[in-house]
């Protein structure tokens, strides 16, 4: 079966990610975050990195190693993602890039598809991750969490849960509440606990460690 085209809604990821961002004051960049190792504003410089790294993807640049992310201010931070939905939508125009191969950091070869569904995994789980940092679950797109964790599956093997240490670059799937909406169903595979006060980890989970392996977290 032909890989589902989540292009559209990878640059809705985009644009939901830059009106999170919008709605975050300064005082709320220390506030920690449900991703182990990162608070407010480190998250931002992370997601950002990660929006261009998507879209430099589908330019044939496989991503580099590693979780380097250079720092961006707040108030630059919604065109950045904004400029980087904009080059993603050049990038993978092209039908052909959903079937070009790539080999990522972490050694494995993806279809283009693919990639597309994990860099949307990746950027509606960062975006959940702000929004229910700084109080804006409100605003998270109800359109894009079906499709994220139908991305999600495919990026998160069991064999990257706990790879580099524990929670890292991912942790345990956590058992969402019954009745749980997409959302928190896809935060929950993620290795978050939706109900958790964020800084406060899922036992066995470090609070200070950031994702070693490559792979997106």
């Amino acid at each position: 079966m032909a890989e589902s085209d989540r292009r559209a809604k990878l640059l809705a990821a985009y644009e939901n990610a830059a009106v999170i961002v919008s709605g975050i004051g300064a005082d709320q960049l220390g506030h920690p975050t449900p991703c182990p190792g990162y608070d407010v504003a480190e998250l931002i410089d992370h997601l950002v990195e990660a929006a261009r790294r998507a879209a430099a993807l589908g330019r044939g640049q496989a991503p580099p190693p590693g979780d380097e992310s250079p720092h961006v201010e707040l108030g630059d931070a919604p065109a950045q993602l904004r400029a980087a939905a904009e080059q993603a939508a050049r990038a993978w125009g092209e039908d052909s890039s959903l079937s070009l191969r790539h080999t990522m950091p972490w050694g494995e070869e993806y279809p283009g598809a693919s990639l597309v569904g994990m860099y949307l995994a990746e950027l509606a789980a960062h975006t959940w991750d702000l929004a229910r940092a700084t109080g804006q679950l409100g605003q998270l797109d109800p359109s894009l969490a079906g499709p994220a964790l139908a991305g999600a599956w495919v990026l998160v093997k069991p064999h990257f849960r706990n790879l580099a240490g524990p929670g890292v670059p991912f942790g345990s799937e956590i058992s969402p509440a019954p009745g749980a909406g997409d959302w928190d169903r896809l935060a929950a595979f993620m290795g978050r606990d939706p109900q958790a006060t964020p800084g406060h980890a899922p036992a066995g989970t470090p609070e200070s460690e950031t994702p070693e392996s490559g792979a997106p977290a």
